[in-house]
């Protein structure tokens, strides 16, 4: 840390002037305090404290560098045993992420009046789709989901883009090479839970399956499995593992339209293996034709998907529109379930986790800015991303009205969500509020105040926030 830091340093005060004048720094240092109103074990504090640092370098008319990165920490120490406490890593950690850094090269090759090709090669951001954060024809870019609450942030990930531009703006041709799979970043205990059967990560798995022939009347009672046997396979970094897509832009009837395809892998892990002993302790006292299972290992991979989108955002009457659309080619996946039972040997059972039908994922949006200054945004959203398979699809409605006054020095913002899950044959709710007041004292800072709500009925998505009743504060400053 120390090392990157000086290297750093050495760039900026050891550049020659020559160079200086056609660099850009910016930076921002913020912190964060959430602290939850009722004990939850994942909600009870979180904190987060970084810095920010983004460069951006001209050397030429047609080269252009941008490196952004963080220093950061979160939730501080990590202290498990007395002789850590020496150790500063873990009383105080520090962790330092490259969120994009890469190099775009206008006019590579080609630079006419018909055709000019640009290039951007490094970790970056690919941000395809038209959606407020939520983007279901973007495969690229892994969420960052380290703040749970920030569930449409993504991450940048090694990649090379090449755009062609036709005529005068006529329309656009980009390709995307992404040679290595990045997975998303998650909070496992709050995806897991207590119980990690009973998550968005896992399939329902028909118990009575579980039982060889003979014993149908037991009542099975599978045991949670414990984080250390679930493990996750992620693709190796080989040419059969290779990510790849291409993006048409064109203008119709005053919308910018594109149309997309990319060959690429789910966000989110799902089982394809697991390996259990039945007849472990566990069924409770007294209580007969009651069989324990207790899983013993789960793999996890990352299918490959195909997806087609479709994309449009303009101006309809001075209503901002859009939509986005993507037809989703998931590959099979089955989880096979091996199962030891006493005096009866092995018994094997097949599962589908995600089924290869295709099946289709969208955002419709509209955002309005009133006289006065009063905005509003409200987006559908039919499929999260924890959603993989066409028959478990929910549909999710959030609406966020802004509000500034004083000259843009205070700001008020409401934040909702509500899903709705039909997929069981009954309808199941969720919401999710927020309400943020901001104050922007001087220029360059602001100070944030917050409150944030979740409830959620039983096998929802947004029932992972059963728990979530917080307040927060925020404080950041940008140079």
């Amino acid at each position: 840390m120390k090392g990157f830091c000086a290297f750093v340093f050495l760039i900026l005060v050891g550049m020659p002037c020559s160079a200086q004048a056609g660099m850009e720094l910016n930076g921002t240092v913020a912190t964060e305090n959430y602290l939850g109103l009722r004990e939850g074990g994942f909600y009870n504090f979180r904190n987060a404290n970084w810095f920010g640092l983004k460069v951006r370098g001209n050397p030429s008319e047609h080269v252009a560098a941008m490196a952004e990165f963080e220093l950061r920490n979160t939730n501080f120490t990590r202290v498990q045993t007395i002789d850590e406490l020496w150790d500063r890593s873990q009383t105080d950690p520090v962790s330092w992420r490259v969120r994009d850094a890469y190099v775009d090269i206008y006019g590579f090759l080609l630079d006419g009046d018909l055709f000019v090709l640009d290039i951007r090669a490094g970790k970056q951001h690919v941000a395809w789709g038209t959606g407020d954060g939520f983007n279901p024809s973007n495969p690229f870019d892994p969420f960052d989901l380290e703040n749970p609450l920030a569930f449409d942030q993504r991450m940048g990930n090694v990649s090379l883009k090449a755009t062609l531009y036709v005529g005068d703006e006529w329309f656009n041709i980009e390709g995307v090479v992404a040679p290595r799979f990045l997975p998303s970043m998650l909070p496992v205990d709050l995806f897991l839970g207590d119980d990690p059967l009973s998550n968005p990560l896992m399939p329902r798995f028909d118990l009575a399956a579980m039982l060889p022939e003979g014993m149908e009347g037991f009542q099975i009672l599978v045991l949670p499995p414990g984080y250390d046997v679930l493990r996750t396979v992620t693709p190796a970094a080989e040419v059969g593992n290779v990510q790849a897509g291409a993006r048409l832009r064109f203008s119709l009837l005053d919308l910018d339209c594109s149309l997309s395809y990319a060959h690429a892998r789910q966000s989110m892990p799902v089982p394809t293996k697991v390996q259990a002993t039945a007849g472990v302790p566990g069924c409770p006292e007294g209580q007969a034709n009651c069989l324990a299972v207790q899983m013993d290992d789960v793999e996890l991979i990352y299918p490959r998907v195909d997806v087609i989108g479709l994309n449009l955002r303009g101006d309809l009457a001075g209503i901002g529109v859009w939509a986005e659309v993507a037809l989703m080619l998931p590959e099979q996946v089955n989880t096979e379930i091996l199962t030891e039972v006493p005096l009866l040997g092995e018994t094997r059972m097949e599962l589908a986790a995600i089924s290869d039908e295709p099946f289709t994922k969208w955002v419709l949006g509209a955002e309005y800015t009133f006289p006065g200054g009063f905005y509003a945004n409200l987006q559908w959203v039919h499929g999260l991303f924890v959603e993989m398979t066409g028959h478990r699809l929910h549909d999710y409605l959030f609406l966020v009205l802004r509000q500034s006054l004083l000259s843009d020095r205070l700001n008020f913002e409401l934040s909702l969500g509500g899903e709705l899950d039909t997929t069981l044959g009954r309808s199941a709710f969720a919401g999710l509020g927020q309400i943020m007041l901001t104050y922007k004292p001087f220029d360059g800072s602001q100070v944030s105040l917050g409150y944030v709500l979740a409830r959620g009925e039983a096998e929802t998505s947004l029932e992972m926030f059963e728990a979530l009743d917080q307040v927060f504060f925020r404080v950041r400053a940008d140079f």
